[in-house]
């Protein structure tokens, strides 16, 4: 148990997949899966050749349940609550804000802190038997990993409250109503769906796609005038750029 990976990492090509891999716990999230989900991303980050990510949970019961409420209790201190949020908080940023695409591959419940996790990703796709709760208020917490405001911008105002504030549970057709999943598939089609998505976008170039992710992200964060100049700019050098010019070389 020492030695045992609680987020495994799998390469197909040019496809990471990293699985939660705590179904004892439901799938939950403590430092030592925080580590390894830091070391983890250290690697894809630093191969270039890998082009997507897929991140999904073990077994057919939960993706997870987000934090590990034993792993909390620990926390003792304001500073040590405070550091963790933080911690997990950067994780996530990592997925939303990186050069790759991210798809969650629901493959059971997703409860509180699993749902914020959705949250961080581009695309998720969910089995439809597939389950989703956030579970923050009746613990007395609120979401801790940057998750209430990815919500908000993911589904809006009163959806978003909704699900906050009675921590109810709802099923795959509810999430994909609200845009909280983007596609439900047959529990046995759910990776190779997911595995087949992330193929569509890596045949084309990943130049266009990086770009792509950051307009997404200077949308949320940038003024109007700001995004627009980086659309135009990023264009206009790609237009010039040697993967185009290749392409059009039979029309000169």
């Amino acid at each position: 148990m020492i030695n045992k990976e609680l987020i495994e990492l799998e390469c197909k090509e040019n496809i990471a997949i990293l699985r939660f891999n705590r179904p004892e716990v439901h799938n939950s999230i403590n430092d030592k899966a925080m580590e390894q989900f830091e070391n983890h991303l250290d690697k894809i980050e630093a191969d270039y050749k890998i082009r997507a990510i897929i991140i999904t949970g073990s077994g057919s019961k939960t993706f997870s349940a987000g934090g590990d409420l034993r792993y909390f209790a620990s926390l003792k201190t304001y500073d040590a609550c405070f550091a963790m949020s933080k911690r997990m908080q950067a994780i996530l940023e990592r997925l939303l804000y990186g050069k790759r695409v991210v798809i969650g591959a629901v493959n059971g419940q997703a409860l509180g802190g699993g749902c914020e996790i959705l949250t961080a990703c581009h695309f998720r796709i969910a089995a439809s038997h597939a389950t989703f709760g956030l579970r923050q208020a009746p613990n007395g917490l609120i979401t801790g990993w940057g998750g209430g405001k990815r919500l908000f911008q993911l589904i809006g105002k009163s959806s978003s409250l909704q699900l906050l504030l009675t921590g109810e549970t709802i099923d795959v057709s509810e999430a994909m109503r609200i845009g909280l999943i983007d596609k439900s598939v047959a529990p046995d089609d759910l990776m190779s769906f997911a595995i087949d998505m992330a193929n569509k976008i890596n045949k084309n170039a990943q130049v266009s796609v990086e770009v792509f992710l950051k307009l997404a992200e200077k949308l949320e964060f940038d003024d109007r005038k700001t995004v627009v100049k980086y659309e135009t700019e990023s264009f206009a050098k790609l237009l010039m750029g040697n993967y185009f010019r290749d392409i059009v070389k039979k029309y000169e």
